[in-house]
């Protein structure tokens, strides 16, 4: 039997500890690794050792554990400081997910450099100037940070020339946020809830809808135990009615129960997901070679309203109670939580 080594799961805060090694536990005990739970405070680097939780006597403890053979990063994080540093002990690629908190801007500037430019929505980093120019031409714009989290703050703008009317949604379309008569009190409301931040100004997508509602699929994109992208499943997000984005989803279910109502010919529909499939493997092998080692990524993806495959956005840090809310439950929701565990013992035992 192969011996158990040690796999850490790096997450946020000490309280995340224990209830992120509850949804691994039983690749614990099935698999040949000892899971532990820690914190980037947790690391004495003096030592060479951490203190963590894991799983030992049929009861969760807190340990002291020497470094692991590969660590799975579930921090929500721009730079991969700590994990480059722990690599420098325990071994080159031996730690993943190196950057989590992907820039919009940045990925669509790597992305559009590739033969993905025609699935992507055309973006322009914010400059209030270009913002006016664009505005005029195209009526309705997204506004996004290049820094979101979640879908919030993103902002639907629209300007009404016949009216002289200048409107701001957020989330849904059933009335503006804010509406004003003036362009000089428009542009004062964008600035302010720019709030300093970097925007990032993405063209509007007439999406296609099912019966009626957006709806947008993410493609799961994960390691498998050899180390080679593949798609564990899609899920699509339905929105609430009168809705223009899905993160307040009215419901979720797996992409291949959706696509039908969006397209009604079965063999273009499979192409279209078979299309998806290919999309994202490509998206995750391009945005690896730029931002570090990564196990798993997120491609969100909708069809326009000409059923054209868009790529919204790019997620390196996976909502994974997404996947508990699909109806029917998933066979492949196992491989959700198992992929980065086997891929993370692939790591472990790769000589560096």
């Amino acid at each position: 039997m192969s011996r158990k080594l040690v796999i850490g799961i790096m997450v946020n805060k000490r309280s995340q500890r224990k209830s992120m090694l509850r949804r691994y536990q039983k690749y614990n005990e099935n698999m040949p690794v000892k899971l532990f739970s820690f914190t980037p405070k947790d690391i004495n680097w003096k030592t060479k050792r951490i203190k963590g939780c894991c799983f030992r006597n049929q009861k969760w403890e807190t340990a002291i554990s020497p470094f692991p053979y590969a660590v799975y990063n579930r921090c929500y994080q721009k730079k991969g400081k700590t994990l480059k540093r722990l690599e420098k002990y325990i071994g080159k690629n031996k730690c993943f997910n190196t950057i989590t908190f992907f820039n919009k801007w940045k990925v669509y500037k790597i992305l559009s450099q590739t033969e993905l430019h025609v699935y992507l929505p055309k973006t322009w980093l914010y400059q209030q100037k270009r913002f006016k120019t664009l505005l005029e031409g195209r009526n309705q714009l997204i506004l996004k940070p290049c820094y979101g989290y979640l879908g919030r703050r993103v902002y639907l703008v629209e300007a009404k020339s016949e009216d002289q009317v200048y409107n701001i949604y957020q989330d849904t379309l059933k009335r503006p946020k804010y509406s004003f008569e003036d362009a000089a009190s428009f542009y004062t409301k964008i600035d302010e809830l720019m709030n300093r931040k970097k925007l990032i100004i993405q063209e509007h997508i007439n999406t296609s809808r099912a019966a009626g509602r957006i709806a947008d699929i993410r493609m799961l994109v994960q390691k498998n135990s050899s180390g080679k992208w593949t798609v564990t499943n899609g899920i699509s997000r339905i929105a609430q009615k009168d809705y223009y984005v899905t993160n307040c989803s009215n419901r979720i279910c797996k992409a291949e129960e959706v696509l039908p109502f969006i397209v009604s010919d079965t063999s273009e529909s499979s192409a279209v997901y078979e299309e998806m499939i290919k999309t994202s493997i490509k998206t995750a092998k391009i945005i690896e070679k730029h931002v570090g080692l990564l196990g798993e990524i997120g491609v969100d993806m909708v069809l326009d309203k000409n059923k054209k495959l868009k790529i919204i956005e790019v997620n390196g840090k996976l909502q994974k109670n997404l996947y508990h809310k699909v109806r029917e439950a998933f066979q492949e929701n196992d491989l959700v939580y198992q992929r980065p565990i086997e891929y993370a013992y692939f790591l472990a035992n790769k000589k560096s």
